[in-house]
């Protein structure tokens, strides 16, 4: 019987060898074929410098992809750019992802069970209230997984997010963690993703001292 094993996972790893040395040969030919096909199209960054200040970019024009994936990564960039304004504090360009009269509206709990406990509407009072991140030391938004329903300039999506809170107070450093979802509301305006509507689902916080 071990002999027999031994010829058959001898017989395995064989034709595993020629189905990957295959798929190599394959996988080579078509990277050969689309370096050819690249090498004859000028990308639209080319010879122009690399900054920090193109990140986040939300527009589907700044990519070189097309359709449905400029729009997932344009998307992503929005909920990306909400984290990184969060984290900077910059309110204003925190509240310009949002249409003029978007709307951020704040649930402890899932919305199927539990009502609204408040709604900021239009930019002005986003970014208003978005002074509450002052009263922390620092704050990381870690975003999760996602995904997006897209229907011509529309659009919607659930995103999950890790935020850590911290303060210092009597010599003492305290981190608020909470675990978040986003139900969002997109519209893409002249090629740019912007957020209607953000519904911010708290289903759980933690609190507890923290060592520096």
């Amino acid at each position: 019987m071990e002999g027999e094993f031994k010829a058959d996972r001898r017989n395995f790893l064989a034709s595993a060898v020629t189905v990957a040395g295959s798929a190599l040969a394959a996988g080579l030919g078509q990277s050969e074929a689309f370096c050819e096909e690249a090498a004859g199209q000028v990308h639209p960054a080319a010879g122009s410098s690399l900054s920090f200040d193109h990140l986040y970019d939300s527009s589907v024009l700044a990519t070189t992809l097309k359709g449905e994936a400029a729009d997932r990564l344009a998307l992503r960039r929005l909920v990306d750019a909400w984290a990184h304004c969060a984290d900077r504090r910059l309110a204003e360009q925190q509240a310009n992802l949002f249409v003029p009269d978007g709307a951020i509206v704040n649930y402890e709990g899932d919305p199927r069970t539990h009502k609204p406990h408040s709604t900021i509407k239009g930019r002005a009072a986003i970014q208003s209230a978005l002074a509450v991140l002052n009263s922390f030391t620092v704050t990381l938004h870690m975003n999760g997984q996602s995904d997006a329903l897209i229907q011509g300039d529309r659009a919607i999506g659930e995103n999950y997010c890790i935020v850590h809170q911290f303060t210092e107070a009597n010599g003492q450093r305290k981190c608020q963690t909470l675990g978040i979802r986003y139900y969002d509301q997109f519209l893409r305006q002249e090629s740019r993703w912007l957020f209607v509507e953000r519904k911010v689902v708290i289903d759980w916080s933690d609190s507890r001292l923290s060592l520096p």
